[in-house]
């Protein structure tokens, strides 16, 4: 009950980040949204940075360097590039690959065997996923073939790191992994983000410290409470069954739209039921 628990809390959590994330973007650039994101997260693991060095043994400290670059530094450019040239249906659709990409890298690259039952789980998950989508009355799918592998090549990172997390790090404390990860992409991305007009616009932007405000709520539980949940999540349980929360996220979002006067229509639940149907059997026998 607790895997199920977190799983939906999670949910909760990166599916409400959307709405943040559009917020955040009347203001900044994807790239200006992402390093100060990062940075933020950053800042905030700084006090649990030091007993987190402490807890986790040097010889794991190169595991740690990888779990931050390619489960939070990597993917979150990665998105911020490709948002400027490809609608956010592609996107939705993209990131719906996560679990999918965690069998595979799970399958050929740990040795991790995956059941009948959980590879069915991840096909109607994904079958439920598109429904969503292609249920929207206003759809766009214009997509650039280039941007639109760079979130493909973001979804892979999250597979291949679920999986690593749940290989070298399956006792580690959660939020000692979450705090060195966030801390390997935190000088960089503050590199990147003076970089940009960030500073500018938040003396002469208007809404900037709305948009700001935004940013800092998307990175304390967006990022390192989510990250947090997650890792806790694959430590409980498997990869496989944390990454089917890409599957969930695009119900929540769509119950922020129909809170701000959306509808919603027989595909669209269809999408919705597949879905709940594919984490089902993602999460049997994982609990």
């Amino acid at each position: 009950m607790q895997n199920w628990l977190l799983l939906g809390g999670l949910t909760l959590i990166w599916g409400s980040s959307y709405i943040l994330i559009k917020k955040s973007l009347i203001v900044f650039s994807p790239v200006e949204m992402a390093s100060l994101r990062i940075s933020l997260s950053f800042l905030a693991c700084i006090p649990f940075l030091f007993s987190a060095l402490k807890s986790i043994p040097k010889e794991k400290y190169p595991y740690i360097l990888f779990v931050g670059l390619f489960g939070t530094g990597f993917p979150a450019f990665l998105f911020a590039f490709a948002m400027v040239h490809i609608s956010s249906s592609v996107s939705g659709i993209i990131n719906s690959l996560s679990p999918l990409f965690t069998v595979l890298t799970g399958l050929l690259l740990f040795g991790v065997a995956v059941t009948r039952t959980k590879m069915l789980g991840v096909l109607i998950g994904f079958l439920g996923a598109l429904v969503l989508v292609l249920g929207k009355k206003d759809v766009n799918f214009k997509a650039d073939l280039f941007y639109a592998s760079l979130p493909v090549l973001a979804t892979f990172c999250y597979g291949l790191n679920s999986n690593f997390v749940k290989r070298f790090f399956p006792a580690t404390n959660a939020l000692h992994v979450t705090a060195i990860a966030m801390s390997v992409m935190g000088i960089p991305a503050m590199l990147v983000l003076f970089s940009t007009d960030f500073v500018f616009k938040m003396q002469h932007a208007e809404g900037a410290l709305f948009s700001f405000s935004c940013v800092c709520f998307l990175a304390l539980f967006g990022t390192v409470i989510a990250w947090l949940l997650f890792y806790k999540l694959v430590q409980r349980t498997d990869a496989l069954m944390a990454a089917s929360v890409t599957y969930l996220i695009p119900i929540v979002a769509l119950s922020w739209g129909l809170a701000d006067g959306e509808t919603l229509n027989f595909v669209q639940l269809l999408g919705m039921l597949l879905i709940l149907a594919g984490v089902y059997f993602v999460g049997k026998r994982s609990t």
